[in-house]
């Protein structure tokens, strides 16, 4: 009898950069979710990529056989030699496949943009990030499969900047002093914030495993822009002369808020009751720039820097899962 020959499996589409004919598609996919994408969604995204000068070259997507993007991802540079990666949804069946095809998409897809900027960005980007919130499962999933590396959870906090009964700062006890950065473009100051900063991730338990990703003067620069910079937020925290420590602040009016970049204390100075003071006397300092709340973010596992917050009056209003993937590979 006759049988006809099993039929082979159809391959699956490969992931491909972005070109302009494709952009529309990658951005109404990457934007939009169970509903597959608009136009309108994709073009409203690009125009406010263009408007914020967001960079989309480096733009990847599964397409299918009629050019409609399965997933995309987006990879955006950013100061300090990092870059943080969007990632689509879960998309239509009838589009993008069942789960596990979705999930095979994904994975593929991340893998193929994390070769691609290995070569083609190896020298101007160290660090890829990610930051999903704790529900987004299917995008965590995928930046597991992907092979990047899970930091921990974030926490964002804020407080009113100004509230009934704020207790005034207290001394600082001797032999600790504070004072304002100077000229950043410096090169002293800039070796003594440096300074500060080391000695602040000697056993921090803020993210830990990041502080052998970045090298110090790209952490610097990262900070540097964020928010509007002013110098006179930035201040410096010296225990017998010696830098050992930081508060960096910048104003975010968009959001009618100040931002705690960062702030942390070296070992000879923790464990002595100086968080809050310090965090204090930058709030008291806060009230000229007219903008109502100071946000903050922390890693959830810090369980003593969390009590201060409280102490303080910060109460938490979102939640990101610490995604990041080095450019090198050692």
């Amino acid at each position: 009898p006759f049988h006809m020959p099993p039929t082979a499996p159809k391959p699956r589409p490969t992931p491909e950069r972005v070109t302009r004919p494709t952009r529309l598609a990658a951005a109404a996919r990457l934007v939009t979710g169970a509903d597959g994408g608009s136009d309108a969604a994709g073009t409203a995204f690009i125009r406010r990529a263009k408007a914020n000068g967001i960079d989309l070259k480096h733009f990847y997507a599964v397409f299918d056989d009629r050019r409609a993007a399965r997933q995309s991802a987006l990879i955006v540079a950013q100061p300090g030699r990092t870059a943080m990666i969007f990632l689509s949804g879960n998309g239509p069946q009838v589009l993008c496949g069942d789960d596990p095809a979705q999930h095979a998409d994904r994975v593929a897809l991340l893998q193929f943009a994390f070769d691609d900027v290995r070569t083609t960005l190896a020298d101007r980007i160290a660090l890829l990030q990610a930051l999903p919130s704790p529900d987004e499962t299917r995008a965590k999933a995928a930046f597991d499969d992907a092979g990047m590396i899970r930091l921990g959870d974030l926490l964002y906090l804020r407080r009113p900047l100004t509230r009934p009964g704020s207790p005034s700062p207290n001394a600082l006890p001797e032999h600790v002093e504070t004072r304002p950065l100077g000229n950043i473009d410096d090169p002293a100051e800039r070796a003594t914030l440096q300074a500060a900063l080391e000695r602040t991730y000697i056993d921090t338990l803020d993210c830990p495993g990041l502080c052998d990703m970045r090298s110090t003067p790209d952490v610097i620069d990262s900070h540097h822009a964020t928010g509007v910079y002013d110098p006179t937020l930035w201040w410096l925290v010296f225990h017998k002369g010696e830098p050992e420590g930081c508060v960096l602040l910048a104003r975010n009016p968009d959001q009618d808020a100040v931002e705690l970049i960062y702030m942390g204390l070296g070992p000879d100075l923790r464990g002595k009751g100086l968080g809050g003071p310090l965090l204090e006397a930058a709030i008291a300092r806060l009230q000229r720039t007219g903008l109502s709340t100071i946000n903050c973010a922390v890693d959830a596992r810090n369980t003593p820097a969390r009590a201060m917050y409280a102490r303080l009056g910060f109460t938490p209003f979102a939640e990101r899962v610490a995604y990041v993937l080095p450019v090198t590979i050692a």
